[in-house]
């Protein structure tokens, strides 16, 4: 398995390392991420970082794979059983999760770091939405991104698809602070360091307080969300359309169909 997992320190670190891939996940990487979620409340109480191997922190979904969820029942398990379970462990985990951004975060990489509890950036990451252009859509940021930054933000991600740098991502609200990428890891140490001093007690309440709307609206709009991707877009022309020209790296002809 691609997804890695460490107690550093008492602090759990799950780490994608498919560099390959860009670290992008497929329904088992998904799945990895939320066990890890759930043996790390187990076992070490605190702060979770959660970060990727190579260039990227995560590239999202592995598009090569969307055939495998043809199906509204292949799609319902790889987007609600997979994707969505993960999104929901992130909000729901009773400590602060902390994506340590070491590069690329596109797509679900970006909903990743939407989620997340705290952001750290290396000054090189680059923060994208851009599932428009292969016919799908946000699905993850449509539910949440109004509950962690601005709505015009959220827009502005969203419609306009825009790469950003981490100094960018910072403004948009994606990311707490950007560090130089050789001091990534002490700074994301510091962090667990700071929020150390509190007691865990008052960390599951700090997290159950300002979670506590994203839950109960964000999440549940989030698998409307999810559902409609899976029964109004998956079978479009204009994903399927999407797919192929990114697999074939050409420029993709929509007809909104």
């Amino acid at each position: 398995m691609y997804v890695g997992y460490e107690v550093r320190e008492g602090t759990a670190w799950i780490r994608i390392e498919r560099p390959e891939k860009l670290n992008a996940l497929d329904l088992s990487g998904w799945h990895a991420i939320t066990a890890h979620l759930a043996r790390a409340a187990d076992e070490a109480p605190g702060p979770v970082v959660l970060t990727g191997t190579g260039r990227a922190f995560c590239a999202g979904d592995d598009i090569t794979t969307f055939q495998e969820h043809a199906t509204p029942e292949q799609g319902m398990d790889f987007f609600i059983g997979g994707l969505y379970a993960t999104i929901e462990a992130i909000v729901t985990h009773p400590y602060p999760v902390i994506a340590a951004v070491n590069g690329i975060a596109f797509g679900g990489g970006c909903e990743l770091v939407l989620v997340s509890d705290l952001a750290i950036a290396a000054d090189g990451a680059t923060f994208s939405l851009p599932e428009g252009r292969i016919g799908a859509w946000p699905t993850v940021a449509v539910g949440v991104a109004a509950h962690v930054s601005g709505r015009k933000l959220a827009g502005e991600l969203c419609y306009e698809m825009p790469v950003l740098d981490a100094a960018e991502a910072r403004r948009f609200g994606l990311v707490n602070r950007v560090v130089p990428a050789d001091g990534l890891d002490d700074e994301v140490r510091a962090t667990v360091a700071r929020i150390g001093a509190a007691s865990p007690h008052a960390l599951r309440q700090t997290k159950r307080f300002l979670t506590e709307e994203l839950i109960t609206a964000g999440l549940p709009k989030v698998r409307r969300a999810l559902t409609a991707l899976v029964e109004q877009t998956l079978p479009t022309h204009d994903l399927q359309e999407g797919t192929a020209a990114f697999l074939e790296k050409r420029a993709p002809v929509f007809d909104g169909k």
